[in-house]
Order: C-alpha cells, then structure tokens, then sequence
C-alpha cells in the first residue's frame, strides 16, 4: 500500500482532512463523495485507503518547472509543488534518487525542496528552465528508491 499524508484543519470546531489534489484529480473526487480512511498512531505513517484507484497505484508523478528558477538553480535545488509531496517520503527523511548522474541520498525539505546532493546533478544538468517537466517514478517502495527523469522543454 502506498502511503500518502493528509492535512488536518480545524475550523469552526470541525475538523477537516486535505486530502492531496493529484488525488482528488485522478479519482474524480467531488463534494459529498464517501472516502474510506483508516486511522493509525500519528507515529505511523500508514494513514488512507481509498476506493476505486488506490494510492498504491500512482507510480510516478510529473510536473512542470515553474518561472522561480533562479532559486533552483541558484541554490542547486528542486522545488516539488506541495500537491506532489504526498508521493516521496516524508521531510528529513533520507530517499535515494536514481539519476542521469547516479544515484543521490537526499531528502524534502519542511518548504518543498529536494536540496541534499544535487550539486553535480545542477552541474550536468544545466540550469532549470521553465516549462521544463520533471518525472519522478517509484521504484522500490521499501527502500525508498525513487527515480528523477528531467526534461528539457523544446522552446
């Protein structure tokens, strides 16, 4: 079972859980839809299973780079959008990223950058440009293995 995290907010007295929009995205979730959640010590990371297609399922992500490159490319790190951080571990905690370069032990940030080791991946890479796409696949979840496939845009 893939793990994924959830936001929990309290408003107005309720509580409310964010479930991740690449989700809610690809499994057509709308108001008023039953989701099935199970609920586990917050020291645990296995947090929902839901109906129709599973977290499990989503093996890759992809997403285009945005305009705030400098930074990236400055700092030699890659911003992942909050609605794909579901699918790496958790922040601080240390993945492997099988790259054109080899392969990277890094980790997310509490602000969404992956930073740890990318120097030399920034150096063969070259500078991030927008629209540029990045592809992210799981490949052995057990050992948080994760492969990076970095696109450059034809324009």
């Amino acid at each position: 079972m893939k793990k994924i995290r959830v936001h929990i907010s309290k408003i107005k007295n309720h509580f409310y859980a964010k479930i991740p929009d690449v989700l809610v995205d690809k499994m057509n979730i709308s108001n008023g839809n039953d989701l099935e959640i199970t609920i586990h010590p917050s020291d645990d990371l296995d947090q929902i299973e839901m109906w129709g297609q599973h977290p499990e399922d989503i093996n890759s992500i992809q997403f285009n780079i945005n305009d705030e490159v400098h930074t990236m490319n400055m700092y030699n790190r890659i911003y992942i959008p909050e609605k794909y951080r579901f699918f790496i571990p958790h922040k601080e905690t240390d993945f492997i990223l099988l790259t054109n370069v080899g392969n990277i032990k890094t980790h997310i940030t509490s602000n969404g950058y992956l930073s740890k080791g990318l120097r030399q991946w920034f150096s063969v890479n070259g500078p991030m440009m927008p629209n540029d796409k990045m592809i992210i696949n799981l490949i052995k979840e057990n050992t948080n293995q994760y492969e990076m496939i970095y696109v450059k845009s034809s324009t």
